[in-house]
């Protein structure tokens, strides 16, 4: 059971089991939330997800009409956004303590790609949404 947590530890989660699929985003979003060419990210159902402090903590911010940010307000850390529409956690693959057990599987949104950064071959990348990939 994967556990993570944000810089100062005040936001700390389990998940019970490995992600059901982590990948790369290139979109603009992610870049800047990450503060670099990607923001790698690993997806669940929430029913395997549990907060172990610092949920009351968290902030959120609409990065966009499908997307929210959340982070720890006390050291800025990007933690899991719940998207209660669809029963879907998704966490910043940084934020995890030890190994999740995925590696990403896909880069999406490599159309708008930094132009800076060169997409490497693998893992498989599209241009958008992957046909499978959540619309989180």
């Amino acid at each position: 059971m994967p556990r993570g947590s944000c810089l100062c530890g005040v936001v700390k989660f389990e998940l019970n089991g490995p992600p059901d699929v982590m990948n790369l985003c290139h979109c603009s979003i992610c870049r800047k939330t990450s503060g670099s060419a990607y923001g790698v990210f690993a997806h669940a159902g929430t029913e395997r997800f549990e907060w172990l402090a610092g949920a009351d903590a968290i902030r959120s911010f609409a990065s966009s009409e499908h997307g929210r940010r959340s982070f720890c307000p006390h050291c800025g850390s990007n933690v899991p956004a719940i998207f209660a529409a669809n029963s879907r956690v998704v966490i910043p693959a940084g934020t995890f303590d030890e190994d999740p057990g995925v590696v990403p599987v896909a880069q999406i949104f490599v159309a708008s790609k930094a132009p800076w950064h060169e997409i490497a071959p693998e893992p498989t990348s599209f241009d958008a949404f992957p046909p499978t990939e959540e619309n989180a």
